[in-house]
C-alpha cells in the first residue's frame, strides 16, 4: 500500500499492511512449509509393495502348480494351415524319405511338376500309395433333466467332478460306429469277391483301421473351471476295443498340426516302402506289366480314424492338406454329428530313364532311373447311418 501525506503537517504516514495486502504478497516472499512423512511411513510403504510382490508370485507359482497337476499345457495360438502348402511339406518328407532308401541306388525322386517332362525317354505312371483317413465328430453330449415346473431342460452329461462325457444316446452310437469298420477277414472277402461273406453287409463298411486318434481329454480353460473332456475318446473305445489299438491321444485343442505332422511321417515312411516295392519290381520285369500294390496291413493300404471336436475338425482337415479345393467344408455344422468327412491320400510315380535305348530288363537294372513323385489329396462326405 503506497505512504500517504498529511497536508497539514509535513510528514508521511505509514499504515499497516491490510489482509489483501497480504495475500498479494509476492509467491516468492512466502514460507513454504512441506509436508514431513514420518520416520513409520517410510519404511512401511516400501515394506508394502515388497509383500504384495511377493503375494503376487506365490499366486502365480500355484496357478502354475495347479495347470501342471491336472496336466492342462500352456494355452498356444490358434494357428491356421494352407492346404496346398501342407501338400508340399508331405511331399517334401516324403521325396526324402524316398531318397533315403535309395541312397546307395542309382535313383532319385523329384516332386512331379505340372508341366510335362521334355524328357525323350518312356515315362510310366503309377499309384504306389492309397490311404485313407477318416474325422468324424465326437458323441452326443446332451441330456433332459427335469427343473421347476416339470419342465424339460437340455444340459450335457457331466459326472460329479464336472468332467465331460457321453450321453446314452453317444454311447449307442459309439457301439454302433465300431461296427461300420469290417473284420480283417470280411473285408478281404470284398477285395477278392467272396459274395457268401460280403453279402451280409448292410451299413456302409470302411476297411479295418490301423491306427485311432483322439482328441486328449485335457481342455484349455482357467483352474478355476477346470475340467476334462473324455467324449472324443469314449466315441472310439469300442473300436480300439474290436480291433485291438491303442487310442493315440496326445494332441490336444489347438494341436492340429502336430497331428497332421505325426500321420505325415508315418504316411510318408509307408510310401517310400511302396515306391521301392514298386520300382524293384519294374527294374526285375518288364516295364510295361502295370503295377499292382500288395493288399497289406500297412498306412498306404489302410484306413486311420480320428475323432475330434467339431469347431476344429476344417483346422484339422486344413492341417492335413485338405480344404475347399479338395472337398473338404469349410466348418462342421454344430448340430451334426452323423457326418463323417473321408480323406484320401495317393501318390503316385511317373519313372523314366533318360535315354533313347529301349527299355529292357538289362538296361533298367544298371541305367539311372529319374522318378517323378507327388500326392494327391481328395475328400468326400459319409453319412455314419446311426438312428437312435
Amino acid at each position: 500500500m503506497a505512504p500517504q501525506h498529511d497536508a497539514n503537517n509535513d510528514h508521511i504516514i505509514t499504515s499497516q499492511p491490510t489482509e489483501i495486502d497480504q495475500l498479494l504478497e509476492p509467491v516468492h516472499d512466502r514460507k513454504l512449509y512441506p509436508i514431513k512423512t514420518s520416520r513409520h511411513a517410510q519404511i512401511i510403504r516400501p515394506l508394502i509393495v515388497a509383500i504384495a510382490a511377493v503375494t503376487a508370485v506365490m499366486l502365480l507359482s500355484t496357478v502354475y502348480a495347479e495347470l501342471k497337476h491336472r496336466g492342462v499345457p500352456p494355452k498356444k495360438n490358434d494357428q491356421t494351415y494352407m492346404p496346398r502348402k501342407q501338400i508340399n511339406v508331405l511331399n517334401g518328407m516324403t521325396i526324402s524319405k524316398v531318397n533315403e532308401e535309395f541312397s546307395k541306388k542309382k535313383i532319385h525322386l523329384v516332386q512331379t511338376q505340372e508341366k510335362k517332362s521334355s524328357s525323350t525317354g518312356k515315362w510310366q505312371k503309377m499309384t504306389v500309395c492309397t490311404s485313407q483317413l477318416m474325422i468324424m465328430r465326437h458323441c452326443e453330449k446332451e441330456k433332459k433333466v427335469k427343473v421347476d415346473g416339470g419342465l424339460d431342460k437340455t444340459t450335457d452329461t457331466t459326472d460329479m467332478f464336472g468332467n465331460r462325457h457321453c450321453s446314452k444316446k453317444g454311447l449307442a452310437r459309439s457301439e454302433y460306429i465300431s461296427t461300420l469298420f469290417a473284420d480283417p477277414e470280411q473285408y478281404n472277402a470284398s477285395l477278392y469277391g467272396n459274395e457268401n461273406e460280403a453279402e451280409a453287409w448292410i451299413k456302409p463298411q470302411f476297411s479295418p483301421p490301423l491306427k485311432l486318434y483322439a482328441l486328449s481329454e485335457s481342455r484349455y480353460k482357467r483352474p478355476a473351471k477346470h475340467h476334462k473332456n473324455f467324449r472324443e475318446i469314449e466315441t472310439v473305445t469300442p473300436t480300439a476295443r474290436k480291433f485291438h489299438l491303442d487310442v493315440d491321444e496326445r494332441f490336444g485343442d489347438r494341436d492340429e498340426g502336430d497331428l497332421a505332422m505325426d500321420f505325415f511321417q508315418t504316411l510318408s515312411q509307408s510310401a517310400a516302402k511302396s515306391v521301392d516295392s514298386a520300382l524293384t519290381m519294374k527294374m526285375t520285369l518288364n516295364a510295361t506289366e502295370p503295377y499292382a500294390a500288395e493288399e497289406s496291413r500297412d498306412i498306404c493300404n489302410g484306413m486311420v480314424v480320428v475323432n475330434w471336436k467339431h469347431s476344429r475338425i476344417a483346422n484339422l482337415s486344413a492341417a492335413l492338406g485338405c480344404g475347399k479345393e479338395q472337398g473338404c467344408p469349410q466348418k462342421y455344422h454344430g448340430k451334426d454329428f452323423d457326418v463323417v468327412w473321408l480323406l484320401t491320400f495317393q501318390y503316385s510315380i511317373k519313372m523314366g530313364s533318360e535315354s533313347k535305348k529301349s527299355h529292357s530288363r538289362h538296361y533298367l537294372k544298371n541305367s539311372p532311373i529319374s522318378v517323378n513323385g507327388g500326392w494327391k489329396v481328395s475328400a468326400q462326405l459319409v453319412n455314419e447311418g446311426f438312428t437312435s
